[in-house]
């Protein structure tokens, strides 16, 4: 009987140290933002309080967790390495879908390839370079006139 009394008393201080955070928390918010949450803390049963706060802090170590092993996991290759009778890792090839810009280009490639494979040259039309000089505008002469 003396664990548990001694256990109900330990739960009790808890729980009026969490209704207090909350109220000074509502306060602040409060003071800060203007917005009243309309919560009394000290009307809500121990169980409740603790059960919160417990559901709070799993839901934290969850996302932690969550977090910590997404991390361990992105930041591994996607090309496992897999071992063969041979006793050598063998790295799985994945081919990447290509963008249709690329596509294009190699399209274009290809038949510059084909055409040279023909045994004809290939011709590129070459863009005329046409060289513009600037036209400088003779500047009007400024004659002062003396004044006597």
């Amino acid at each position: 009987m003396a664990c548990v009394s001694l256990a109900l008393e330990k739960a009790e201080i808890l729980s009026s140290r969490v209704k207090e955070l909350l109220s000074s928390g509502q306060g602040y918010i409060r003071a800060q933002f203007g917005v009243d949450l309309g919560l009394k803390p000290e009307l809500y049963p121990t169980w409740v309080i603790l059960s919160t706060a417990a559901l709070g802090l799993l839901l934290l170590l969850a996302l932690s967790w969550a977090a910590v092993c997404g991390g361990l996991v992105a930041g591994k290759k996607r090309g496992s390495s897999v071992t063969q009778a041979s006793g050598e890792p063998v790295r799985a090839h994945f081919t990447k879908p290509a963008k249709p810009e690329e596509q294009k280009k190699r399209n274009k490639k290809k038949s510059a390839e084909k055409a040279q494979s023909n045994g004809r040259p290939v011709t590129v039309a070459q863009e005329e370079v046409k060289v513009i000089e600037p036209v400088t505008k003779p500047s009007p002469e400024i004659r002062a006139e003396k004044v006597w």
